[in-house]
């Protein structure tokens, strides 16, 4: 994760100590309401911003912020607890816990894609199981060449490739079948559906299983 961002849920932790200790143990409501709203909003964006979508952290973020009685004030309970959930995130963040949990959710996701697309294939549906799959297989290696640190803005697959192949993130002979998989995704990507085999297309929808699970599930 950027250092800019735990940087930020470092300063926000340090902000709502000093803002819970200016409280007496006998206060109910935060004295400085707009100190508070000011603090409990970029806290929670900062949460919004870190945790993946569907994990923990965002249903008890949310369950944080409906609270009813922050309707009146912001209790000094909630502003704790939100505290507590944001050095939770920081603690999982600096273990690389969130990234982890992050892929596997978008793992989730992307076999969900290629459930579809293998009904297609097995429909006979070459057009829809090739867009399908071609759309898992650019955004898992791009997503696989930030985890490597490589800047993906502007790079095609093939060069994403090659970087990946260099830095032993991927085999040759891993990185010769990935680039087969990416003329698939060229010919689906401008319609050249004369060019697509429908053997080809199934190669690369069982190929890009092996590597979620590599890459993303682990």
């Amino acid at each position: 994760m950027q250092d800019h961002v735990l940087k930020r849920i470092d300063d926000l932790i340090s902000r709502g100590n000093a803002a819970a200790r200016s409280q007496s143990p006998q206060d109910y409501w935060m004295k400085d309401v707009v100190e508070a709203q000011s603090w409990f909003s970029s806290a929670a964006n900062a949460i919004h911003q870190v945790a993946p979508p569907g994990s923990f952290y965002m249903a008890e973020l949310k369950r944080i912020v409906e609270h009813e009685q922050l309707n009146g004030g912001f209790p000094i309970s909630s502003i704790k607890k939100l505290l507590g959930l944001l050095q939770s995130v920081q603690h999982e963040a600096q273990a690389g816990l969130l990234v982890k949990l992050e892929d596997q959710v978008v793992a989730l996701a992307f076999d969900d894609f290629l459930d579809h697309a293998t009904q297609y294939h097995k429909a006979g549906k070459l057009k829809e199981a090739a867009v399908l799959g071609s759309a898992v297989l650019e955004d898992t290696i791009k997503r696989i060449a930030r985890k490597s640190e490589i800047a993906v803005n502007g790079m095609s697959l093939e060069p994403l490739i090659d970087e990946l192949t260099k830095r032993s993130v991927f085999t040759q002979v891993k990185a010769k079948r990935l680039k087969s998989y990416a003329a698939v995704r060229n010919h689906a990507l401008h319609a050249e559906w004369e060019k697509l085999d429908i053997r080809d297309v199934g190669a690369q929808l069982s190929g890009l299983r092996e590597l979620l699970d590599e890459h993303l599930w682990r």
